[in-house]
């Protein structure tokens, strides 16, 4: 538990809503920001931050994102597609050959924001970043950090939507106005700091504790703080549960945050796998079974391809990705976000465990599955989805 700030004589906040309560031992967990594979959020309610309403609608950033981007995907029925031969010279709907870069790919910064520069790919590394503590004993989301990190004034949506991506792994912090474990221990809702504009009002979310003391030492009269680590999953189901119209990431800290409208949280979560099995595989430090467990969690999680419908005369196929040595491999992706994140104009389309099966079934040729592209990323080769491969046969059975 870390307390940011001193406490005031008076004026004690107080919740003006709450959720369920959770266990004593899970609060105490989060407090020390392990985000537990199976944890639910803790019991909150919400106080309005300190500042006034003036400043308030300052921290409010009218920034937009296009829902359009991912909405209307996902149907389990869609055209019929294939996978593109060998020799297949136009290969619209392939990605660059896999190769190891000596180094990440720059983010690239736009001159204005209706007119972004060309991103190039890889947008991340493959591996995920070095973990990082910018609190000692309080795990950062590196991930989401250093997508936010890259944002200027007027972000762009796809420069947004790289940071929800990012955002959909891992754990948030939560600001909580005096001690959080107290409260837990007392049997009182977490009060949980939000910012109101006008009618409207916004949860405070955050990359890292470090992030969540530059939000209080903003404050002219701060109060004591705490930060509580949550799962993203609690946190963004949270949102949505309750009555807020939106998220803040990082609210001090601009022009590196986000907002994000309660809409958009809500259609990234309908879409996303419940316990974020594989983004947790990809973000987490890689070790020797990393490839086998997302190989086995292939078999039971729904993925998403990328389709080319089409469009400008390409042929309609599925999206690989082809290493220098000549194998091939299907590229998946954890959410319809990485699709649309690499910018190539591809449909998302959802593919069942048994649907991946009977593709790679069918195309012996194919060496495995490339999984989120974008980065991080990951090939699982075939001889780690025995899993999914499993599930061909018993459909023909």
């Amino acid at each position: 538990m870390a307390l940011f700030s001193r406490r005031k004589k008076s004026d004690d906040p107080a919740a003006e809503a709450s959720a369920d309560a959770g266990s004593a031992a899970e609060a105490d967990a989060a407090s020390h920001a392990e985000a537990p594979a199976d944890g639910t959020a803790a019991a909150s309610g919400v106080t309005d931050t300190d500042a006034s309403a003036e400043a308030a609608a300052e921290e409010v950033p009218q920034i937009g994102i296009s829902v359009q981007a991912f909405r209307g995907v996902g149907a389990a029925a869609g055209p019929e597609v294939r996978l593109p031969d060998a020799d297949d010279a136009s290969a619209n709907n392939t990605a660059p050959r896999l190769q190891t870069p000596t180094a990440p790919a720059a983010p690239a910064t736009p001159a204005t924001p209706t007119a972004p520069a060309k991103r190039a790919l890889p947008l991340a590394s493959a591996l995920p970043p070095e973990q990082t503590e910018s609190v000692p004993g309080m795990k950062d989301n590196v991930l989401l950090r250093t997508a936010l990190a890259e944002l200027e004034e007027g972000a762009t949506n796809d420069q947004l939507i790289g940071v929800l991506r990012q955002m959909l792994q891992g754990h948030l912090y939560l600001r909580v106005h005096g001690d959080a474990r107290t409260q837990i221990s007392e049997g009182k809702p977490l009060s949980i700091a939000v910012i109101r504009d006008g009618e409207r009002s916004f949860m405070l979310a955050f990359s890292s504790a470090v992030a969540v003391r530059d939000s209080v030492q903003r404050e002219k009269e701060p109060t004591a703080t705490s930060a509580v680590a949550q799962p993203v999953t609690a946190v963004l189901q949270q949102a949505v549960s309750g009555t807020f119209s939106g998220i803040i990431i990082d609210n001090a800290s601009a022009p590196h945050r986000a907002v994000f409208p309660i809409e958009v949280i809500e259609r990234a979560l309908q879409q996303a796998d419940a316990d974020m099995t594989i983004k947790a595989l990809l973000a987490a430090p890689r070790e020797q079974d990393t490839a086998q467990k997302v190989g086995n969690a292939l078999g039971k999680t729904n993925v998403w391809v990328a389709v080319n419908d089409g469009t400008g005369g390409a042929p309609v196929g599925i999206a690989e990705a082809r290493t220098t040595d000549g194998k091939r491999f299907l590229q998946v992706f954890t959410h319809p976000l990485e699709v649309v994140a690499l910018g190539r104009g591809d449909k998302p389309m959802q593919f069942s465990p048994e649907r991946l099966a009977k593709v790679l079934t069918e195309h012996e040729e194919i060496a495995g599955v490339l999984v989120d592209a974008a980065g991080p990323s990951i090939v699982v080769e075939r001889d780690a989805l025995s899993s999914v491969l499993v599930l061909a046969i018993d459909i023909d059975a």
